[in-house]
């Protein structure tokens, strides 16, 4: 059976897909990234500090936010710079903001279709009216905490080096919190939709990664935890890594210790599940999926549990920032901080930081001279730690699905069934890979 897919739809992106099953064995499974080379890399290069991070954010306009702190936080790491707690209460609370955006939009617009054969999401808004309100609603809640702290939803303009060139407003602010309640049953109510669904039965081995603390369900601090590594330093697993140039392609693909590894909602769930907030432990407990979950599907559910979470953190969060008096903090004070750092470098020093963004951890490399030129920079972003792996497990899966017979006749395709077609389209999607991260 020839298998071949021109363009896979509902992914952040262009894909397609190929594979040859012969007697029952993959001869081939090949997903192909359909996008050209960005270069942001060597754009970077040469860039002055003060403006790499703007740039950086280009590279992506579903999660933004995530590139222009990962990057910020690599340079402070570079610059032995310290940040005050309300830079990071803020920081964290844009990155609520972010995960909600994407995971919303994730799961109710690209993946639920899949769930019911559908193809028109016309139709699933017509099914599903009221949850489609709920998906929206939480996409605006999450645009919203980013628009009042960055200055606005895409493309953040104030987070800076060291805090933020104009701190929220608070009576905006006070706003988003009297929002928190309806945004909490919304993600709530999307929650239990995701928790009813049947996931396909596809269990393989292995491995995965994610930032973990002792403290909270990490997504802007901690150390890189994989079943091997318990607590890597961010520096430390950016070395482990081996980045591998694929043919034909823009994407360099990730390998731990040599095989592929998964990032993501679910190897976030493995690794932190027990620091949840309440209601999202409430929302995983009704899944009743058993952790560690080897199932690629289960990404699904576990942004719909985290969604839950991330409200609830919002909550916390915005209740924390509303009890303190925000300041904005001297900027000549800061910039003369970031010069006093820049004289005493001498050749070059490094910097490494992490975040997890939506689709999993985002790594961000930064050698920067006393000029405050970067003269090196690495990025690996979450799909193209993804990559390899989506390739095996779409690799393992096929042989489940080359038996399958077609619905119906009106089903049958030349040179694939529809239904197998749908089931590996599915599977991408379950990874929520954003192909213009893949191609920085």
């Amino acid at each position: 059976m020839h298998i071949k897919i021109d363009h896979v739809a509902k992914i952040e992106g262009h894909a397609s897909f190929t594979a040859d099953i012969v007697d029952g064995n993959v001869q081939k499974a090949r997903f192909d990234v359909m996008e050209g080379a960005r270069l942001l890399e060597g754009i970077l290069c040469s860039r002055s500090i003060f403006e790499v991070s703007q740039i950086s954010a280009r590279i992506c306009g579903v999660c933004p936010v995530v590139h222009t702190l990962t990057s910020i936080k690599a340079l402070e790491k570079a610059l032995d710079i310290e940040i005050s707690e309300q830079t990071l209460l803020l920081r964290k609370l844009m990155m609520m903001g972010q995960i909600l955006n994407s995971h919303a939009l994730h799961l109710f617009f690209f993946s639920l279709s899949d769930f019911f054969g559908l193809d028109s999401d016309l139709t699933l808004i017509k099914k599903y009216p009221a949850r489609a309100n709920d998906a929206l609603a939480l996409r605006e809640f999450g645009n919203n905490l980013i628009e009042v702290i960055g200055g606005r939803s895409i493309h953040p303009l104030t987070p800076t080096i060291g805090g933020f060139l104009k701190v929220p407003d608070r009576a905006k602010l006070g706003k988003l919190f009297d929002q928190c309640d309806n945004a909490l049953e919304s993600a709530k109510n999307l929650a239990k939709l995701f928790s009813e669904l049947k996931y396909p039965d596809f269990i393989r081995s292995a491995p995965y990664a994610s930032l973990t603390h002792p403290n909270e369900y990490a997504f802007c601090e901690g150390l890189v935890k994989t079943p091997v590594e318990e607590k890597a330093g961010i520096d430390e697993f950016m070395n482990i890594l081996k980045e591998h140039q694929l043919q034909n392609s823009a994407v360099k693909a990730s390998y731990y210790q040599g095989k592929p590894f998964m990032v993501g909602a679910a190897s976030r769930l493995n690794n932190n599940s027990g620091q949840l907030n309440p209601e999202a432990k409430k929302a995983l407990n009704k899944t009743k999926i058993i952790l560690p979950s080897f199932n690629p599907f289960h990404n699904i559910l576990a942004q719909a549990v985290e969604m839950v979470h991330c409200v609830e953190e919002a909550q916390k969060l915005l209740r924390q920032i509303l009890q303190k008096e925000l300041k904005n903090e001297d900027r000549s004070e800061r910039d003369k901080l970031i010069q006093t750092k820049l004289q005493a470098i001498k050749g070059a020093v490094k910097g490494y930081g992490a975040i997890e963004a939506p689709r999993g951890t985002l790594y961000y490399f930064y050698e920067i001279d006393r000029n405050g030129k970067v003269v090196n920079c690495n990025i690996i972003t979450p799909t193209s730690q993804n990559l390899a792996r989506l390739e095996k497990d779409l690799e393992e899966y096929l042989p489940k699905l080359a038996g399958q017979a077609p619905r119906n006749k009106k089903d049958a395709k030349t040179p694939i069934q529809k239904a197998v077609e749908d089931k590996i389209k599915m599977l991408i999607r379950a990874y929520d890979p954003c192909l213009t991260c893949a191609t920085h």
